[in-house]
């Protein structure tokens, strides 16, 4: 299954923010809407993401000054992107072996040049369940249906 697949079921809404935004502005909207992550856009152009994970990084070594951070102060320094005709399996390896020597929970997805969102490990997740489901489906009507030996 391809990246691409997940858009049909998830939804193509695009969350973004400036990076010179208030952190707290983050917070906010990824509140909100309840989501993991937040495209950091500028001029049209993806240049990161910010994470409730870097979010709670910059409370715990920043809490003095939090209400005062900008989106740019801790949103990721490099990108771990996919592209939307990658299959599933490939985009859950890069989540795990990749370039930061480190795992992702959240995949930008490019499609060309344009953002077509953002994927999380459970948008993995959730596809690998579906896709195991029908195959259990598939299998087991196969069996059932399985013809009887000739005599």
């Amino acid at each position: 299954m391809k990246i691409r697949h997940l858009f049909g079921t998830k939804g193509f809404t695009l969350y973004f923010i400036a990076p010179e935004e208030p952190l707290t502005h983050a917070v906010e909207l990824m509140m909100r809407y309840r989501i993991g992550s937040l495209a950091v856009m500028e001029n049209e152009q993806l240049i990161s993401i910010v994470t409730e994970r870097d979010v709670m990084r910059a409370v715990h070594e920043r809490l003095g000054d939090f209400g005062t951070l900008a989106v740019h102060e801790v949103m990721a320094p490099r990108l771990v992107t996919c592209h939307a005709d990658e299959s599933i399996d490939d985009a859950m390896e890069r989540m795990f072996e990749n370039e930061l020597g480190r795992r992702v929970r959240h995949l930008p997805v490019l499609d060309g040049d344009r953002l077509m969102g953002i994927i999380s490990i459970s948008d993995i997740v959730h596809a690998l369940l579906t896709e195991v489901r029908f195959e259990n489906r598939l299998l087991r009507s196969y069996i059932k249906n399985w013809p009887e030996a000739e005599v």
